[in-house]
């Protein structure tokens, strides 16, 4: 989808007297995740503190590209991009249940029903990119985000990028608990496929609750990734069972693609797919009307809509059209969405009380060890001659 590339440029004083910073949600690899109150909508946003510093700003500009070009029910939506001197805050729906991580966690975990749902709506997103073009390369529980609905929103496209088919990747990155095999080799590999076993990842912490991979240091880690040496519980369905073993293949010629999985019964059979949304093509009458109270002009309101800009008529209409009792973008109980009076100064204390839930993680976050890893086994992926023959194809270390 083509977007007009438009950033709002201004200083901190006037980013704070749009946007009241409340508390940190998460910290990242290369910014921090802040909840923040947008003052003329009233309501919840998520802002990503990003430092225009040394060759920050390159990587920046991907990662902003990126996601204006990303438009589906299952990414988190990008609203803004602001710009001072020394940050780039890129302004996101706040999804108010945290992220897959902490429900994986949760006392009892997963519900399978949940679990084939959720999955399924990641695979819809990753699907998504790569018929885009854009390969995720960090596609972890971390960085999958729950909304007020209880639908996955994949989110940090820091570490990702467009890829032309064919073309390979050599840079080793994400998360070393959810690498594939191929990036520990010294050819260039696959990056559609190395998402896949991202996505495998996944699906086996969902379902089993600890990583398919553990070990106590970065070095066992690694040996046990090259091998494919994992176990599957027997608590584990036979249709979830066969797209894990499927997925996790060293060779990754013989994975399945993203749109493969997607026909797979466990996703096939569940209702897990839903009609990819949009912007309205017609603005909302009432979200106009509330806009045109705020001062914007309507002319210029249409326009920027039917045209995607992302300019702070773009930011303020999904922020309007998303306030809706339970919705993500919380605001005072018992009081009407209306415009910010003049001169209100908002006290933190009033509002909603948050947890520290992490939008994005550092490298290692996952646990790689501690968890019992004496599960009873059904499977193991390759017999000890392929596995051989999957570290000669990688070189030994």
């Amino acid at each position: 989808m083509e977007v007009v590339r438009e950033t709002v440029c201004c200083d901190k004083e006037t980013f704070s007297s749009i946007y009241q910073m409340l508390t940190t949600l998460g910290r990242g690899t290369f910014g921090t995740v802040n909840l923040a109150f947008h003052m003329p909508t009233v309501s919840y946003v998520a802002v990503k503190i990003l430092a225009n510093v040394n060759g920050d700003c390159a990587r920046n500009k991907n990662e902003v590209d990126i996601m204006r070009s990303l438009v589906h029910p299952h990414i988190i939506r990008f609203l803004q991009e602001v710009q001072t001197r020394e940050m780039t805050y890129l302004i996101m729906d706040y999804a108010s249940k945290g992220n897959l991580l902490h429900q994986i966690r949760k006392p009892g975990g997963l519900q399978e029903c949940e679990a084939r749902r959720l999955f399924g709506q990641v695979a819809q997103a990753v699907k998504y990119c790569h018929d885009n073009w854009i390969v995720h390369r960090d596609i972890k529980a971390n960085n999958v985000l729950i909304d007020a609905s209880g639908n996955a929103k994949l989110c940090d496209f820091g570490l990702a990028v467009r890829v032309a088919p064919g073309k390979k990747l050599k840079t080793f990155c994400g998360t070393l608990a959810y690498c594939a095999p191929e990036l520990f080799g010294v050819e260039p590999y696959d990056g559609y496929a190395s998402d896949v076993w991202n996505l495998g990842v996944l699906l086996y912490y969902m379902v089993a609750r600890h990583l398919p991979f553990q070990a106590s240091s970065s070095m066992g880690l690694k040996q046990q990734i090259l091998a494919a040496n994992f176990s599957v519980p027997h608590h584990v369905p036979l249709d979830i069972f066969n797209v894990i073993v499927e997925i996790f293949m060293i060779s990754p010629n013989r994975r399945p693609t993203i749109s493969q999985i997607l026909t797979r019964p466990m996703i096939r059979d569940s209702q897990a797919r839903e009609s990819i949304q949009s912007l309205p093509g017609t603005p909302s009458p009432s979200i106009v009307s509330t806009m045109a109270g705020m001062g914007y002009q309507r002319e210029e309101m249409i326009e920027c809509l039917e045209d995607q800009k992302f300019d702070q008529a773009m930011a303020t209409y999904p922020s309007l059209q998303h306030q809706a009792p339970g919705g993500d973008c919380c605001h005072h109980r018992g009081k009407p969405t209306k415009p910010m009076e003049p001169g209100l100064v908002l006290n933190p204390a009033d509002l909603h009380t948050f947890s520290g839930t992490p939008l994005e993680g550092k490298l290692l976050q996952e646990p790689l060890a501690g968890i019992p890893t004496s599960h009873p086994s059904r499977f193991r992926c390759l017999s000890p001659q392929t596995q051989s023959l999957g570290k000669s194809e990688l070189g030994s270390e």
